[in-house]
Formats: C-alpha cells, structure tokens, sequence
C-alpha cells in the first residue's frame, strides 16, 4: 500500500507539473507592473491550471526553438546515457543566456492552485529567484518554452512581432488550456490585451479575467431558480448516506455471524467429550465411582518401615488409658452400719 501511494503521488505530481502554461507575456513594459526594485522589465506570466499545488522549482525557461533543443538531445544521447535534465543543465551552461532553471530553495516557487507567478525577463539572474538570464527584443517575434526537469515540453508561445509597448499576449479564455498533458499551441486561442475592457484586461500575477464556463452558462440557462442544482445536490447527499447505511449494516451481520459461528466451534469441542463418555455407558454413579478410586489410589497412606520400637521412657499412663480408674468403685463396708 504504501509503494501505490509513492507511485500515485509521484504520478499525480508529474501530472500537475504538465498542468502549468504560460498564461500571458510583455514583451516591452514602459508603466506595468514593476518588481521589487521599482524596474520595468518585459515579464512573463505562468498559471497553475490544476486544483493542487505544484513546484516550479528546477523546471526551464528558455527561449530556444524546439527543434535546437530536440537535436541537443539525440546528439548526446547517443554519446552517452546522461538523463534529459543532466543535458539540459549542460546546455543551459553553455548558453546560460537563453535557458533558465528555476532554482530551489525559494517558497514562492510551490504555485498555489488556479494561482499565477511572474518572472521578469531583464536579464539580472542576481536580481533573484524569479529573473530571467535573458531581455525580449521589441519589434521581433519572441518564443518562449517551458520545460519539466525530465525534459518534456510543458507549454509555449510566440509572441507575435506586432505586439505594441505596454500591452501583453494572453489565453483568449480558460477554453484555451487543455489540461493533463494536452497542448493545443493554436495561435487564434491568444489575443492582444491592452487593458480598454474587461476581456482585454492586463492581469498580471492575477487570476485571468476571461473566464468560461459552459456548465455555469448552462445551469443558469436551463435551472434559472436552481431547483434542479438543489434536488441534484441534495439526491448526491442523502444517496450517499445511504449507501453508509446499507454497507455498515452488511458489515454488521458479516461480523455477527462469524462470531456466532466461532461460538458454535467452540460449544461443540466443549460438548463432544462428554457426549462421548455418555454413549460408552457412563453414568453419573460410575463417573463417581472411578474418581473416588483414582483418588484412593493416587493418595494412600504412606508405606510403614515395619519395625516396632517400645518407649520405656513414659510408663505413666493418662486417665483415659487407665482401666483402674476407669471403673466404678465399689463403695466399702463398715461394720457399724
């Protein structure tokens, strides 16, 4: 049991990690959202799109297309079996201004769930935990990755050349993120925010301001005074509980009954013996009979030496040894009389 739950957590973990996506991403920040040294940098936004808290920590950020990371791996792996993240620590080292590893160590890097995290893309690593090695460049395309440690592509976006100063490339909608693995890097799922509506709102480290949900929209549509939400919501309860009842009651007869059997067990090597002694013609006499001879037996009298001894020393005898005095006197005769 407890090897099932190290494989499930350490299933469930890799799973959340493939859960995160870069959410949203300026390129050139003139007046938004500046980091603890009042510096307004190009930042990059990631979502935690799962329901559970996940690490970032030793995760990559890179600005290195695909195919050159994809071509790194098999060159090397067929030099040697070092593991997916030993080369991408190898080629962040020998280009450290293009691949980033999220350090360990910092508590701001366990992502709280539906929660959002922002690393600046100035090119001060010194600056610390959440500053990235490299600077965006205004006016070009700029593609940007996020690897797991074992070197799987998590999530990725290129940010269009167009994108104007102070305005950011985010998730049209949470539509837009396929969870569990799923990618969908389809460029129509993103848009241009500059912050004029509240579809096109700027929300860094913030919750996304364009969310959908088609089973609220349904609901409201469908059960307007939501008595249908109530009776399903109450039918889920009370069916439950009900099926608490029904089990702790088959569980209460299994476990009587095996007791009930375990006494009969019992009961019947109690009386076997005794029924046995019965049908050889016992009786309650003979059972007597027996155990006063056996008793007889086992406890006689101690065996004598056979050697008889006379004791001179007490010639006195009592009372009640005296035959003399024993009788009745006869009274004496006086002439006299």
């Amino acid at each position: 049991m407890t090897l099932i739950a190290v494989v499930a957590a350490i299933t469930a973990s890799a799973q959340g990690r493939m859960d995160l996506r870069i959410n949203e991403v300026m390129v050139q920040n003139d007046s938004n959202y500046v980091d603890q040294y009042d510096h307004r940098a190009g930042w990059i936004e990631i979502f935690n799109a799962s329901h559970g808290t996940n690490g970032i920590e030793k995760m990559f950020i890179t600005t290195l297309k695909p195919n050159i990371i994809q071509d790194y791996f098999k060159a090397e792996e067929q030099k040697s079996n070092k593991k997916r993240n030993q080369l991408l620590q190898e080629l962040r080292d020998s280009r450290p201004g293009e691949i980033f590893e999220i350090p360990r160590g910092d508590v701001a890097t366990k992502v709280k769930p539906r929660s959002h995290v922002v690393f600046f893309a100035d090119g001060n690593i010194e600056a610390g935990t959440f500053h990235l090695p490299f600077i965006m460049k205004p006016g070009q395309e700029n593609y940007i990755a996020l690897y797991d440690v074992n070197g799987d592509l998590v999530d990725e976006v290129t940010v269009p050349a167009t994108l104007p100063a102070d305005q950011s490339y985010a998730r049209c909608s949470e539509d837009s993120i396929d969870l569990h693995g799923s990618h969908n890097f389809e460029s129509q799922l993103w848009q241009v925010c500059d912050g004029s509506t509240e579809a096109k709102a700027i929300t860094p480290a913030k919750f996304n301001a364009r969310p959908i949900n088609n089973n609220i929209d349904m609901f409201k549509k469908d059960d307007p005074s939501g008595i249908l939400l109530t009776l399903m919501s109450m039918g889920v309860v009370f069916s439950a509980l009900l099926m608490l009842y029904i089990m702790f009651k088959l569980f209460g007869k299994a476990f009587t009954a095996k007791d009930k059997k375990e006494d009969e067990v019992v009961n019947k090597a109690v009386e076997e013996p005794t029924t046995e002694a019965a049908q050889e013609g016992g009786n309650d006499e003979a059972i007597a009979a027996i155990c006063m001879a056996l008793y007889q037996h086992l406890n006689a009298h101690d065996e004598e030496s056979g050697v008889l001894t006379f004791d001179r020393t007490h010639e006195l005898h009592s009372a009640w040894g005296s035959k003399g005095n024993l009788l009745l006197r006869v009274p004496e005769r006086h002439d006299n009389h």
